[in-house]
């Protein structure tokens, strides 16, 4: 039957006590104890070979908030970036957490619980970087029952954290585009549902209007002869201004829900497969702003428009995008709510990513601004600022959705009270590609 090396070596152990006990042989306890140090330096080697060859950091420390590490292997030492263990033992253990009074409640809970199992933690390299780690520990206690030390192994979870993040973010994103195709379809049947009574009942306020304007001489010689009298309820001497501006508010009313249902058509509508019509920036623009001429000269006189000169044109629909620059129009008259009330426009053209020309429509306005929360979901689908004012939140949301159509994009800097930056940047056509 074969026995361990510890099991041999505590047989020698008491031998040595046995002959210790009765004055045995000189010699023979001389190398019966050689051959113990020899087996227990055996022993530490290949102990101390195992803890720093573990994947995983492996450390002891004293316990407390203020706790000195005692014991580290090779890999804690090369998690946290350190030159070599003694170096590593001489940091303060609250100097490894990236928060150092995590060290403290990180203590408390060991003595407390008496063990803790893959808590998660910001810790801190050498080079003040921070990494997150999963420690599982358990406090060690002497005959006494005396907490001496924690003891613990270590983890590197950073990068996991970062791809379970980026799977979330991916799920989330595939989520919200399957709600989006939902939305699409739901949207344009509302929107057709809602279009036909709001017609018939637009296509009538005409008529309405004309048989109450007919209406008028006869119920104002009625009243002359025979004094007021009750139309709908209401004293007629009342009631006869305001039936004409209510047969307007109808047909304002009648008039958004149309505006509205266009949006929503817009936003449900797909976009053109085949988008194969060479578009002049500078044309776009220009018609763009003599359709808007009236309403930016009565906000603004301070209207200023830079055209670049030899732009390429753009492969894309004119129409859509004449709609993007619209709105984007728009949106800077409608922050000019104070002094100084000031547009400027220019088109361009720069690289911007591996040698592509890109076509740049770029506006400023010095305008109320947008608040970095709210920047965050302009093109957010219905999130509008100014729905008391009749916004719908659909207008950057179409325009956006044209603009990735073209392969372009919309770029929005803003400060509040300072003004708002936006690029429109559409890829310019090569005539050799």
């Amino acid at each position: 039957m074969k026995t361990s090396s510890d099991d041999s070596t505590l047989l020698l152990l008491d031998r040595i006590l046995e002959l210790t006990q009765r004055g045995g042989d000189q010699a023979e306890l001389t190398r019966l104890i050689s051959t113990v140090k020899q087996r227990l330096k055996e022993t530490e080697s290949r102990y101390r070979a195992l803890n720093d060859n573990v994947p995983v950091g492996v450390y002891r420390r004293t316990p407390g908030p203020l706790g000195k590490l005692v014991m580290v292997n090779r890999a804690l030492v090369d998690m946290f970036g350190y030159s070599s263990p003694e170096v590593l033992n001489q940091v303060p253990v609250a100097r490894l957490y990236y928060h150092p009074e995590q060290c403290d409640a990180f203590s408390h809970k060991l003595f407390t619980d008496g063990e803790v199992i893959k808590e998660e933690l910001k810790m801190r390299r050498a080079d003040n970087q921070p990494f997150w780690i999963s420690v599982t520990a358990a406090v060690i206690c002497d005959d006494d029952g005396n907490v001496v030390y924690f003891d613990g192994i270590m983890e590197d979870i950073t990068e996991a954290k970062a791809q379970k993040k980026a799977a979330r973010a991916q799920q989330e994103q595939l989520i919200q585009a399957d709600k989006m195709i939902s939305l699409g379809i739901l949207v344009s049947g509302v929107a057709h549902e809602i279009n036909n009574p709001n017609q018939f009942v637009l296509s009538h306020i005409s008529l309405l209007q004309k048989a109450w304007k007919d209406a008028l001489p006869i119920l104002d010689r009625y009243y002359d002869d025979h004094g007021d009298f009750k139309l709908g309820g209401t004293r007629y001497s009342k009631t006869r201004e305001r039936i004409g501006s209510m047969f307007n508010n109808v047909r304002e009313g009648t008039t958004r829900i149309t505006h509205i249902v266009n949006e929503l058509r817009d936003y449900a509508r797909e976009q053109p497969s085949q988008l194969n019509e060479k578009v002049q920036l500078n044309h776009v623009v220009d018609s763009a702003l003599s359709l808007l001429k009236n309403l930016t000269k009565k906000q603004t006189s301070a209207f200023y428009v830079t055209y670049g000169k030899r732009l390429p044109p753009f492969m894309g629909d004119y129409r859509r995008i004449e709609q993007v620059i619209i709105n984007l129009i728009q949106n800077a008259v409608q922050a000019l709510d104070e002094e100084p009330r000031e547009i400027s426009i220019v088109t361009s053209k720069e690289s911007v990513a591996e040698g592509q020309p890109y076509l740049v429509f770029q506006i400023n306005d010095t305008g109320k601004g947008i608040s970095k929360e709210n920047l965050k979901h302009i093109t957010t689908p219905f999130f509008t600022t100014k729905r008391s004012s009749g916004g719908t939140g659909l207008g950057l949301s179409i325009s956006e959705n044209i603009v990735s159509s073209h392969g372009g994009r919309l770029e929005f800097v803003s400060e509040e009270n300072e003004g708002t930056t936006v690029k429109l940047l559409l890829p310019a056509y090569n005539e050799e590609e």
